[in-house]
This record gives C-alpha cells, structure tokens and sequence, in this order.
C-alpha cells in the first residue's frame, strides 16, 4: 500500500495543467496514486525476488505526479527525475525533497551514466512522441539502465483512438497498417497523440528490450501499461538489435 509519511506541497494550477486534462488539485492526486500503484502491480509481478531494484527514474517526471508516490515505495531507496520542462524540474528541486530532478533540453542526452538505474519508469511520455524521438529516447532508456533492468511504459493502444475524434480517414489506415501512428495535435506536447499495438511495440521496442509483461489498459484504467527487461540477447543471439535513428 501507497502512503505518504509527509505529503509534499501540490504544484501551481499551471504545472498541474501540464500533465492533466484539467488544473484540479484532486486530479493530480488522484492520477498520481492511480498509477503509481499500477506501476508497483505490474514491477511485483515480474521482479526478480532475489535482486536489488533500488535506484529508479522517472523519465518525463514532470512536476512529481506519479513519483511523489513511487518514492514511498518499500523498495526504492533513491529517485532521480528528469524532464524537457525546465519550469517543473525548477519547482521539484524547491519543493520535492525526496528525489533529484534534472532538466533535459530537446534534442539532448540523458546526462546520466550507463547502467545507473535498476528501475526506469515513464507515465504518459511514449503517448505523445514522433517515432524518430521514442526512438531516440528509448535508447537512451536502454543506456542508463542496468543489465536486467525494468523498464515500466505507458502507450495509447489502437483502441483509444476515438480520444482523437479529428483523426483523418488516411490517419485510420495508417494506424492499421502500421501498428504505430503519431498525430500532431495544436502544438503542445499533451495534445500530440501516438498510438501503439502490441504488434508494433514487441517488433520494434523488442529490439532493445525483453516484453515481460502486457496489459492492457493497465495504467489508471486507460492507458496500456508494458513492462520491458534490458536483456543481453536476441531471438537470434546476437544481443540487441538496436533501433536505427
């Protein structure tokens, strides 16, 4: 179970607008703890009980919506948080004592050395990237975490295309055929949508990563939730394959 010894302050209305659909103080509270308890069913199922998973990330933290909770956690001993938006990596390093928080500009490396992590974690981030930056970012993941690692996802499955009415009959269709499909939105990062089939992430993240668990609709009810094992073999092995730039 999730609790807070001491409950952090909650960020300004703006930051939680940020990484919600509304600037409710409920919402973010709510969301957080939602998800960071599925994020913890689906580690549990699929840890190895004799390992160490200690040092975690949360990757597109944000303003700590999710990782306010995942620090409470009985098997967390450190929290890193990292993000594009230097204005929420501001207010964490002020208000968030529980963590380390750095800012990412775009474009840019993790700064963070190989191997540091046990655990990578990102809520709501994979849902909103161009192909060519997941696949930026995921071998970024891959970099920082650890032989045997975990890394926890959340992805808008083919299914929730209907949270993008204004998908044209050509997006349709390449969302078919594809498994994969990005949509621009109105020039924020929330309102840029990207959808995933199963197919499509166990052929492509599968290059990097072992699937050791799928389920759908795993995370707050809504989105899918994957969790993927930094392994160092192939169904060929010959180790990784890597994801092309």
């Amino acid at each position: 179970m999730l609790r807070l010894t001491r409950s952090p302050p909650l960020p300004p209305p703006r930051l939680r607008r940020r990484v919600g659909r509304t600037s409710s103080r409920h919402e973010f509270i709510f969301v957080g703890r939602t998800a960071a308890r599925d994020l913890q069913a689906a580690f549990e199922a699929v840890r190895d009980p004799g390992a160490e998973y200690g040092r975690w990330l949360d990757f597109g933290c944000g303003s700590g919506r999710v990782g306010r909770f995942v620090v409470e956690l009985p098997f967390v001993r450190s929290i890193c948080g990292t993000d594009v938006d230097e204005q929420a990596i501001r207010w964490n390093r002020r208000h968030l004592r529980a963590g380390s928080f750095i800012h990412v500009p775009e474009g840019s490396a993790l700064p963070l050395p190989d191997e540091s992590f046990d655990v990578v974690f990102a809520v709501s981030v994979f849902s909103h990237l161009a192909e060519e930056s997941q696949r930026r970012w995921l071998r970024e993941v891959h970099r920082v975490l650890r032989g045997g690692g975990l890394f926890l996802a959340s992805t808008h499955s083919e299914k929730l295309r209907y949270s993008r009415p204004d998908l044209t009959l050509e997006q349709h269709r390449e969302l078919n055929a594809a498994g994969f499909l990005f949509a621009p939105g109105n020039g924020n990062f929330r309102s840029d949508s990207t959808f995933h089939t199963r197919p499509y992430l166990e052929q492509e993240w599968g290059k990097l990563f072992r699937i050791r668990l799928h389920r759908e609709h795993g995370l707050a009810a809504f989105q899918d939730l994957s969790v993927w094992e930094k392994a160092t073999w192939t169904a060929t092995g010959a180790g990784p394959q890597g994801l092309s730039p």
